[in-house]
């Protein structure tokens, strides 16, 4: 096990090749946390509010396996089914398309298998209504686009999330933030996890920073919208993240609970081995199980929460600069990992089991966006051309193709690599009884079939 010096020394080596204010680290294993550390500061502005393992920040996306977690909690207690249709808790509950409102289960919203459009995070009105989750799964549901059918194709969506964070609300008759805090923080010791950002201010917190003429800088931005409690407004400490990863590596994989989020339900279809569960990342390979866990960022915020079954051993990991140092990250966090004796990642995809159908060529468009591409085969290889971009793709696995990204596309989607990968890929997503192409996935992103009728 690393101790505190090396785990410090670790941290205070990337912060200050990256000008990074402040980063810290808990390893844990199945029993919680074993050894914490901390560098830097949590806020430039303030020299002398030095970081510590306890100090709180938001988690973002990490949040999704929260309330993933919460809803596992009810599904092993028996009072949720993870197969359950939507609109038996919730009846006002409504797709853009009415007709297929019936077929969307508790499974497709913690799997980003709704049909929503992916979305950002946007924090409209800054506000703290304690209706806005029950508000938000309601009428933005409703009025949001899709890009598929319930089931149909990966695409990653908050506001799946708020909408399973309502049927929780629901289900129970309790509140999303209590309800969390009743039923998974209390009961893992999760001392300083919370959804309000009232609460979130009573203590010191880890503020964003972003470069700015060279140097860090802090983000005085207002980031709070109740509605992405279930999806991304949450507050944490890596302390807190290890408990929740301890609990998700102790528990019995065949479990309905705790268990089924760790199997496979949506693959991203990129040149790497990366697939979601319900709120987890499962990928890479490591033995004979996957790593899990998920990352979240926003604008000079980043943390990740990582679990290594096979080795029994996992990392919770924050600090306050972007996405762009994503690379820098990841090296650090493998190195650290080599030294805890985890084995080695394979990303490798597996081979197909049935045979693959033909090259996907055609128009395919990201509803709302404004944006499409035209797929042209190259025999095995396959062009992208998009307004006056082409790129050329070469065959990485069945049904995939990659290329080489340069500098300019990590900067934005939808060229920038998917997390886990440093190429720019491509996936065909065929039906499951025609095998017809009906979508395509670029870097994670969905784009439906428009050159014939679905």
């Amino acid at each position: 096990m690393i101790g505190e010096r090396e785990l410090t020394e670790a941290l205070q080596e990337f912060r200050i090749k990256n000008d990074v204010p402040g980063a810290m680290a808990v390893v844990f294993d199945r029993d919680g946390p074993r050894t914490a550390a901390a560098a830097g500061l949590r806020s430039v502005e303030e020299p002398d509010a030095a970081l510590r393992p306890d100090t709180v920040f938001r988690v973002y996306s990490t949040a999704k396996t929260l309330t993933a977690t919460l809803a596992a909690v009810l599904v092993a207690a028996g009072e949720l089914d993870w197969d359950e249709p939507v609109a038996a808790t919730l009846p006002d509950f409504r797709l853009r398309r009415p007709h297929d409102t019936p077929a969307v289960t508790v499974r497709h919203l913690l799997s980003h298998r709704a049909g929503f459009i992916p979305d950002m995070v946007l924090h409209d009105g800054c506000g703290r209504d304690p209706d806005a989750v029950a508000v938000a799964a309601r009428v933005e549901a409703a009025r949001t686009p899709l890009v598929g059918r319930p089931g149909q194709v990966y695409a990653y969506s908050n506001l799946g999330f708020t909408v399973a964070g309502h049927l929780l609300e629901r289900r129970t008759g309790t509140a999303f933030d209590r309800l969390f805090a009743e039923r998974v923080a209390e009961p893992l010791g999760l001392t300083r996890t919370f959804h309000d950002p009232a609460v979130a201010m009573t203590y010191p917190l880890l503020q964003h920073h972003r470069l700015d003429a060279g140097h860090a800088r802090v983000v005085h931005e207002p980031r709070v919208a109740a509605k992405h409690a279930p999806s991304s407004q949450c507050w944490s400490t890596v302390l807190d993240l290890a408990r929740v990863g301890a609990a998700h590596m102790a528990a019995d994989r065949s479990a309905r609970g705790l268990g089924e989020l760790r199997r496979p339900q949506a693959d991203v279809r990129l040149d790497v081995d990366l697939h979601y569960g319900l709120g987890l990342y499962l990928g890479p390979r490591a033995g004979a199980d996957l790593r899990f866990g998920h990352e979240g960022f926003y604008d000079g915020m980043w943390t990740k929460l990582l679990c290594c079954p096979a080795s029994g051993i996992g990392l919770a990991w924050a600090d306050n600069r972007g996405e762009e140092l994503r690379e820098a990250r990841y090296r650090v966090i493998e190195e650290l990992l080599a030294e805890l004796g985890a084995r080695p990642p394979d990303w490798t995809r597996p081979a197909p089991t049935a045979p693959v159908g033909p090259v996907p060529e055609g128009r395919y468009e990201r509803p709302a966006s404004g944006s499409g591409l035209r797929l042209v085969s190259d025999g095995a290889n396959l062009d992208i051309i998009t307004g006056d971009r082409t790129v050329s793709m070469m065959p990485a696995a069945a049904d995939v193709w990659a290329a080489a990204a340069t500098p300019a596309d990590r900067a934005a989607p939808p060229w920038r690599p998917h997390a886990g990968s440093d190429r720019i890929s491509l996936g065909a997503v065929r039906d499951d009884h025609t095998g017809e192409v009906t979508h395509v996935l670029l870097n994670g992103l969905p784009y439906r079939r428009a050159d014939r009728r679905r």
